[in-house]
Order: C-alpha cells, then structure tokens, then sequence
C-alpha cells in the first residue's frame, strides 16, 4: 500500500487571490516610487533562492541541467528568474547549435505580480548585460489551477513543453486554499495538491526536472504529494508520466523535541515517462 497523502493545510488568507493582489499592488506601488525597491524575496531568511540556483548550477556544470526553456510557477516579482538566468546564462545565450529556442517564461495569476516582475525587469538594474541582451525574460498572468497547460506549450506539442520547471512557495500558498478547485470538500474532485501535481506533469518535457522549495510541507509529505505510487503503477501499465525524485537541497537543521527538521525543503523531481508498448 501507498502511503497516505498529507492532510491538507488549514486554509489562510495567505491562499487567497485578493491576499496576493493587494500584496502585490502595494509592492508595484513602492517599486514606482523607489526603483530599487524590487520587493520581497520569499524565503531569503533561510536562503533558499540562491539555494535552488547554486543546485541549478552544479547540475549545469556537469552537463546534466541542458535545460534551455525555463518556467517558474508563481514568479512573484519575478527575482527567481532574474537570479538563474544571472547564474546560468551570465555568458548569453548558449550556441544556435543547441536547437531549441530559448525561453525564461513567469507565470503567476496576480495581474499586479507580472506587472511588478515586467518593470523590474525592463529597468534592468543590476542585470548582467550579456545574459539580458541575449535571454529576455518575459511574464503572463496564469493560473495554476484554472489555466490549461496548453497555454503555455508551444503549439500543444510535447516537444515544446519545459525542460525545467521551477516553484518556490506557490504550492504553498495554493494549499492554504480551498481542497478543491471549486472549494468543495465533498465533491469527491481532485484536491488542489492533485490537480498541481497534474499540471506540472503536463507542463513538463520528458526527463525534464521540477525543482520545488516549500516551508509548509516537509520533504517526506513533498514526496508524498508529487511522487504518486498509484499514478505510477497506471502510466507504467498504460502509457504515462510520473514524477520521480531526482535530488534534494541541504539546509542547516534544528532539533526539537528529538525530533530534527528544517525551515524550508527545497526538492527536485523528474518526469518519467513509460515507453511505448
């Protein structure tokens, strides 16, 4: 038997469009008054970002991140981005030989989000001017539980889906949400842990990686969310994805009550995919 999935979070203001919407028009506000305000960087406290790029970067250094489309969920003001592509591409774009077109894509569903990560991002401040010059990053206003994952893959084609994905803290916030998409317990649907974990599949090349930081779901209860025994055992037998951890990032840990833990987990997963019978 499979182990059992988490209990959902007890719902927060902090899983709620009109939370993020005012959050966010207030840091719009503040960066148009003061430029350098860029706004917050979630997680910094335990450095988490730089985390999740310094993993990005050791993969790319031994030629295992190959990975030259590049989405994150819930950009926010969009710093994760602007953080890999400083890191990853610091020397521009990679050769035309590479094939595929280069894509740093934002997504999040508050208007006032992208607007904030898009003027960051045309000021340019700080960037390093290679890397801007030649991989442009740009936003849209998508939802992760509304949205179809055919909006963001090129002509629907599975070729054309994300080499890597990238989240840090929006499954959080969308599990402080309601259970379900349409905030009924007993409708039997996919709660929205489900439904995340099925967009991400979508969302995803095969063999393509999903790097996930949380503060509210342990690694164990991450790894209970996203790799699905069941789903596995179906797509083995008739033809599907799965995920399946691929690494992990090392914070430092505490220990209470006997028990040791950490402020954040940051976890990488692959999309498996079963071969054609």
């Amino acid at each position: 038997m499979p182990p059992p999935k988490p209990a959902h979070l007890e719902p927060s203001e902090l899983g709620t469009k009109d939370y993020w919407d005012n959050l966010y028009a207030t840091e719009l506000a503040n960066h148009a008054s003061n430029p350098e305000d860029t706004g917050t960087v979630w997680f910094d406290d335990a450095d988490a970002e730089a985390k999740m790029v310094q993993f990005l970067a050791e993969l790319d250094d031994e030629d295992n991140l190959n990975a030259r489309t590049i989405l994150d969920l819930g950009c926010g003001n969009g710093s994760l981005l602007r953080a890999v592509r400083e890191e990853i591409f610091a020397d521009g774009a990679p050769g035309e030989e590479e094939g595929t077109e280069l894509r740093l894509l934002g997504v999040d569903y508050s208007e006032a989000s992208i607007s904030l990560a898009q003027s960051v991002v045309d000021e340019g401040a700080g960037d390093n001017e290679d890397a801007e010059e030649a991989v442009p990053i740009t936003f849209t206003v998508w939802d992760m539980l509304q949205g179809s994952a055919s909006d963001l893959v090129q002509d629907g084609k599975e070729s054309a889906c994300w080499d890597l994905v990238l989240d840090k803290g929006t499954f959080d916030a969308i599990s402080l949400g309601n259970t379900t998409r349409d905030g009924d317990a007993e409708n039997n649907g996919p709660s929205v842990e489900v439904q995340y974990r099925t967009q991400v599949l979508n969302l995803l090349k095969p063999g393509g990686r999903f790097l996930i930081t949380s503060c509210n779901w342990t690694e164990t209860e991450l790894c209970a969310w996203m790799e699905d025994e069941e789903e596995r055992e179906r797509a083995a037998q008739n033809g599907g994805a799965w995920l399946v951890k691929a690494g992990r990032v090392a914070y430092p840990s505490f220990q209470f009550g006997g028990v040791q833990g950490q402020t954040v987990c940051t976890v990488c997963f692959e999309k498996r995919v079963a071969p054609a019978s």
